[in-house]
């Protein structure tokens, strides 16, 4: 059976009942404490076999170090922090001790949840390899060989896992978008205007079957036998599509996404589909890192060395430049998101993977407080 268990850690009571309300209704097991000694009973009373929700600090203690004396007993256990305005160096070092996620207050519902069933995702996972090693112990002599290579494959498919969480949400969240506007306008709408929002609707749904494709290329990827179907095709039509593609997204956190004026018409050679995917990964995150009210504009040029680049620029928190050469590694912590969240480097890993493939190459210009421009450039 998996486990569905939350407890949530606060000492402020009506997010303590509006969260056991929120995550009731999706069936989760929850409990909620005001401190972290009753919080430790509750982790024993279950054997870690629960996610936890805690702040930085609840009361005059730290979750921080809440969260390291529970990983000695129980590493298995997910943690996931919320705070109202973490510093990055906070959220950095929470993530570094073991954190699985960090949420700034007041979190929207839908982000909560999807945080929650990633985290029960892992825990169930580590439970079940908890079982699996149990049940092989006696036989570990004999299997040692195939032993080492199931572990390969868990630690490939929890790759995988996080990898489909990053890449799913992106495009579920932009489907979100388009429904809810469907949902407002279909009581008052014309008749023009339905089968437009079905079909970006339909397009988002294709996308996502898309992403799924993507999941299985990884793989070959990292053997360097990720196949392309490179031709020629029009650079701007391609930046076009996918700001019509996030625009509902932007509209929903009020931020500006458009076109830099005025961009020459440029050819490059590629694969138009994985061009597509790179925008995707790097819109989705410059959307996300974004505060509200900010702007994201998307711009391309011709180089004089045979080569087109085009970026996405943010005005979002921007990226400290002493980790801008590590940020395209897997798994590797960016900086600490709009309100606290920190990013991911999955999503830019395999945007870096689908650029060297198709012979051109990514980099970055950011500093803190000055948002981020992520370019690529790839051979006309």
């Amino acid at each position: 059976m998996k486990c569905l268990r939350v407890l949530v850690v606060d000492d402020d009571q009506k997010f303590l009942d509006k969260t056991e309300e929120t995550l009731s209704r999706e069936k989760y097991a929850v409990t909620t404490v005001t401190d972290f000694e009753s919080a430790a009973a509750s982790i024993r009373q279950v054997r870690g076999r629960t996610v936890v929700l805690t702040g930085l600090k609840v009361g005059k203690a730290t979750g921080i170090t809440f969260l390291q004396e529970t990983l000695k007993k129980y590493p298995q256990v997910p943690f996931i922090f919320l705070s109202t305005s973490p510093s990055l160096e906070s959220v950095i070092g929470a993530l570094k001790e073991g954190a699985y996620d960090f949420l700034r207050k007041p979190v929207d519902s839908g982000i909560l949840l999807h945080s929650v069933a990633r985290s029960i995702q892992k825990l169930n996972l580590s439970l079940d390899h908890e079982k699996h090693e149990k049940e092989t112990h006696d036989r570990l002599a004999r299997l040692q060989a195939d032993l080492k290579q199931v572990r390969n494959l868990v630690a490939y498919k929890g790759f995988l896992v996080s990898m489909v969480g990053h890449d799913f949400k992106s495009i579920l969240t932009v489907l979100d978008g388009y429904m809810q506007i469907l949902n407002e306008k279909c009581a008052a709408c014309t008749l023009e205007e339905p089968p437009l929002l079905l079909s970006q609707a339909e397009r988002t749904l294709t996308r996502l079957r898309t992403m799924a494709n993507t999941l299985l290329d990884y793989e070959a990827a990292e053997s360097g036998q990720l196949r392309i179907e490179p031709k020629e095709f029009g650079l701007i039509a391609v930046l076009n599509e996918c700001v019509a593609f996030y625009k509902p997204y932007a509209e929903q956190k009020k931020v500006n996404i458009r076109l830099e004026d005025k961009l020459p018409g440029i050819r490059v050679r590629g694969d138009a589909a994985r061009v597509f995917q790179i925008l995707d990964n790097l819109l989705y995150n410059a959307i996300k890192f974004t505060p509200s009210g900010g702007e994201i504009r998307l711009g391309a040029r011709e180089d004089n060395n045979g080569f087109a680049t085009a970026w996405v620029h943010d005005t979002g928190i921007g990226i400290p430049k002493a980790i801008h050469e590590k940020i395209f590694t897997e798994s590797q912590i960016l900086a600490g998101g709009n309100g606290g969240t920190a990013r991911i480097g999955l999503g830019l890993n395999i945007a870096k993977k689908l650029i060297e493939v198709q012979k051109g190459r990514i980099w970055l210009e950011s500093e803190p407080g000055k948002g981020t421009k992520v370019l690529f450039s790839l051979p006309k």
